[in-house]
């Protein structure tokens, strides 16, 4: 059994055969430069070892991301906050506010005082 092509697919089949032939070859065309040598003038660094390389491709970001970890969470820790994902809803959570609820709050001193909060009147 043989299979017939029309000449839509054909012509898609051509440009799509082109497009990566011509990508493929635009990115060895840039990569050729990264193999070459080291020019005259400068100095051969010596190779990296595989540890020196492991410390600073994984290591270091690992402990930075470790520390700002630690950053975030340590204040709610000292506090004595709940992290776990399962906590329960915190009820009439003021952030910022008096440490001891509204009792620290200034009351209203008489009928036309203005303390307290809002007056809900226009």
């Amino acid at each position: 059994m043989t299979t017939q092509t029309t000449p839509s697919r054909r012509s898609s089949l051509v440009r799509r055969s082109s497009i990566v032939l011509l990508t493929s070859t635009a990115l060895l065309a840039i990569a050729g430069p990264a193999s070459a040598d080291v020019p005259e003038g400068w100095s051969d660094p010596d190779a990296v070892d595989t540890w020196t390389a492991l410390l600073l491709f994984a290591l270091i970001p690992i402990g930075m991301a470790l520390v700002i970890t630690l950053l975030v969470y340590l204040p709610a820790i000292i506090r004595g906050e709940r992290l776990t994902p399962g906590a329960p809803h915190i009820e009439n959570q003021w952030i910022g506010g008096p440490r001891q609820g509204t009792a620290e709050l200034a009351a209203p001193d008489g009928e036309g005082s203005e303390a307290g909060g809002a007056s809900a009147r226009w």
